[in-house]
């Protein structure tokens, strides 16, 4: 399955891509996901900026939860 630009979009406050949800717990899930993809490029078309924001502070709590990140600077993360 090769999606080189799957779609991210905010679903119920969770992250989604290509209509697949992931749980505030499961930034290294979405991850995977994303490679198993072979993504190369994720597109967000937020409807306004108050999607961005929402997505931005999804993917801020992803990283909080995750026991993978273990850098309390980073500000954002890179899921490729």
């Amino acid at each position: 399955m090769k999606d080189k630009n799957p779609l991210l979009s905010v679903v119920n406050g969770k992250m989604c891509i290509n209509d697949r949800v992931f749980e505030i717990t499961e930034l290294r899930e979405s991850k995977e996901y994303l490679q198993i993809l072979g993504a190369e490029e994720a597109f967000f078309h937020p409807v306004d900026d108050d999607e961005l924001d929402e997505l931005h502070d999804i993917i801020l709590r992803m990283r909080k939860e995750s026991p993978y990140v273990a850098d309390d600077e980073m500000t954002s993360v890179f899921l490729n």
